[in-house]
């Protein structure tokens, strides 16, 4: 099982790469670099954004990893129009979040993974990006005597 940041990072990163229609990703960025440009959308930065934890006995610790899923697609007059941005959006949260209650444990890497909630920006700006936010905790356990 994973127990680090960086570990768990690289399971969402797997979990969200695995999204795919036709066989091939939906998502033509995948990033844990926040950036002002992409080379192409849908694009998502993975960030993590903390940890809290309780021992719950003399060998073990119960910790929530939380880390947010920024959802980014580009509109305007070179690329798409208004309706297809938020189209595209709400369809890619949609596979966003099957992907994860359909995994509750990403593999058996941690003991559950829940979007506790997201956020969406369909605000119409000419030139810019729609943009949606994901809330996502991820709970394992630690062995307290375990060099992983």
């Amino acid at each position: 099982m994973a127990n680090t940041i960086k570990g768990i990072k690289a399971i969402i990163k797997s979990k969200i790469e695995s999204i795919k229609t036709d066989d091939v990703s939906i998502f033509k960025v995948i990033t844990d670099k926040p950036t002002a440009q992409f080379d192409g959308y849908p694009a998502v930065v993975i960030r993590p954004t903390g940890w809290s934890g309780d021992r719950i006995d003399t060998h073990r610790i119960e910790r929530k990893f939380t880390f947010e899923l920024d959802l980014y697609y580009e509109y305007g007059e070179n690329s798409a129009d208004v309706a297809e941005a938020q189209e595209t959006m709400e369809s890619v949260s949609d596979m966003i979040l099957q992907a994860f209650d359909q995994d509750n444990d990403l593999g058996q890497e941690v003991e559950v993974v829940n979007v506790v909630s997201g956020s969406l920006d369909f605000t119409n700006r000419p030139g810019v990006t729609m943009f949606a936010t994901f809330l996502i905790e991820c709970l394992v356990l630690v062995d307290g005597f375990s060099s992983s």
